[in-house]
C-alpha cells in the first residue's frame, strides 16, 4: 500500500505539473491513496478528478485535457484505410445504447441548445455536488463507499432543465454503481422511478426511504 501523502504533498506535485487542487472538504474527500480528487490544469484549462494513486503515478501530467492535446498532435496526418474506417463505424453502431446518426432533439443528451461541459464546470455545478456529497455524507447512499463517488442527476440534465441544480434531484453514488444505473437505462431521459427500481432490484433496498432519511437528518 503507498504511503498517504499530506495535503502539502499533494499540492507541490500539482504544482510541478501546473496543476491547482481544487477538491472541497479536503480533509473528509482524502481518506487514502484511493480516494479522487480534483485538480484544475493552468495549461489547457481542463478540470478533472484522479485517485492519489493514479495522479502520482501518472506518467507525464495526469491531465486528460493535456493528454487529448498529446495524442492529437501525435495522429495529425495519420491516414486511416477506408477498411479500417467502416471497421471501427461498424464496432460502434454495435455497442449498447449506440447514437450513431442521432442529432439535435433525437438526442437523448440534447439540452435544449444549453450544452453541458464536465470538463469546465460552473460555479452553480460545484454548489450543487457539494451540497450533494453533504446531504449523502460523503459516502454512497448504497455501497456505503466513500471514494470514487459520483453525483447523480435522479431526473436527467437533458429532460429536467428547472432541476439541474436541485438539491432533491441529485444522490451520491459509487462510480461503478453510476455505470452500472446507465448501462442499464441509457444515458439522458433517466427519471427517479428509474432509479427506485434500480435500487429494490439491484440492492433490495427502498429509495424513497433513503431519501427520506437523507431530508430528515
Amino acid at each position: 500500500m503507498s504511503k498517504k501523502l499530506s495535503k502539502n504533498e499533494i499540492e507541490q506535485i500539482a504544482k510541478d505539473r501546473n496543476h491547482v487542487l481544487i477538491t472541497p472538504n479536503f480533509e473528509q474527500v482524502y481518506q487514502n491513496v484511493q480516494s479522487r480528487l480534483e485538480f484544475k490544469c493552468l495549461t489547457c484549462g481542463a478540470t478533472f478528478e484522479a485517485s492519489v494513486h493514479s495522479y502520482k503515478n501518472a506518467k507525464k501530467t495526469g491531465c486528460p485535457g493535456c493528454k487529448k492535446v498529446k495524442a492529437s498532435e501525435t495522429h495529425t496526418g495519420k491516414t486511416v484505410s477506408e477498411k479500417t474506417r467502416a471497421l471501427i463505424s461498424e464496432k460502434a453502431s454495435q455497442r449498447p445504447g449506440s447514437l450513431t446518426n442521432k442529432f439535435g432533439e433525437a438526442h437523448p443528451r440534447f439540452k435544449g441548445g444549453y450544452g453541458r461541459d464536465k470538463k469546465s464546470r460552473s460555479s452553480a455545478d460545484y454548489v450543487w455536488m457539494n451540497s450533494v456529497k453533504k446531504l449523502c455524507n460523503y459516502k454512497c447512499v448504497l455501497t456505503d463507499a466513500k471514494t470514487n463517488l459520483h453525483c447523480h442527476h435522479l431526473n436527467s440534465w437533458n429532460i429536467a432543465v428547472d432541476k439541474r441544480h436541485d438539491l432533491a434531484n441529485g444522490v451520491l453514488i459509487e462510480a461503478q454503481v453510476h455505470n452500472n444505473f446507465h448501462t442499464k437505462y441509457g444515458y439522458g431521459n433517466n427519471t427517479e422511478a428509474q432509479f427506485a427500481e434500480f435500487c429494490q432490484t439491484n440492492y433490495g433496498v427502498c429509495w424513497s426511504e433513503i431519501k427520506q432519511r437523507l431530508f430528515s437528518s
